[in-house]
Formats: structure tokens, sequence, C-alpha cells
């Protein structure tokens, strides 16, 4: 599997990470104002074939920077670990723009 870290941070400490490693194990930490405890496990084979498969097809995503002045939640992708890894920073309106990457991090809010 090609680590993968989603971070989603929003207003009033919403916040959503999901990391999984080369093995597969992730980790799901989501919260707002009343933080839940993180969910882990393992990638089944169809989960990680799913995942695999929507990293390639998203390729080298689109630039998707936040308007100025727009009050949106702003979202991180790396793909990737050490110096082979690439972040994709994008805003939520990004996932209407782009159903590729829609796609994939509908894949990760799923685990």
């Amino acid at each position: 599997m090609v680590p993968v870290r989603f971070q989603v941070v929003g207003e009033e400490d919403y916040a959503f990470a999901v990391e999984i490693d080369s093995a597969g194990e992730y980790v799901v930490n989501s919260g707002t104002y009343t933080t839940q405890p993180p969910r882990q496990g393992k990638l089944t084979e169809e989960q990680e074939n799913e995942l695999l498969a929507a990293i390639e097809e998203l390729g080298v995503p689109s630039k998707h920077p936040m308007p100025e002045g727009a009050e949106a939640f702003e979202a991180h992708l790396t793909v990737g670990e050490g110096g082979e890894a690439v972040t994709y920073p994008f805003w939520e309106g990004a996932l209407a723009e782009d159903e590729k990457l829609k796609n994939l991090v509908r894949l990760l809010e799923m685990l």
C-alpha cells in the first residue's frame, strides 16, 4: 500500500484525519468539540485495491487553492512517504470541481 495521510481542519475545533501506512494499517481521528476516540484497523484487500486505483486515477491533481475570502474547510492529502511524498492542499469546494479527487476522499472518509 502507498502511505496516505488526509487531514481536514475546520471551524469550531472540527478535525478529521486518516493515516494509512505501507502495511495497510490505518488510524482515523474524527472529532468536533466533543472528541471521539480514534478508530483503527487494517484495510481489506478490496479497500486497498479501491484506494490504489483511486490514487492512480487521480494522478497529479489540479491545484485547488481556497478562494480569497472564502470561509470553508481546507484539506491536505499526502500520498507517499519521505522524500517521495507529495502533498496536495485543497479547499472543500474542489470536491465539486474534481470528480477524481472526490472519489479518493470519499473512500478515505468511509474508513
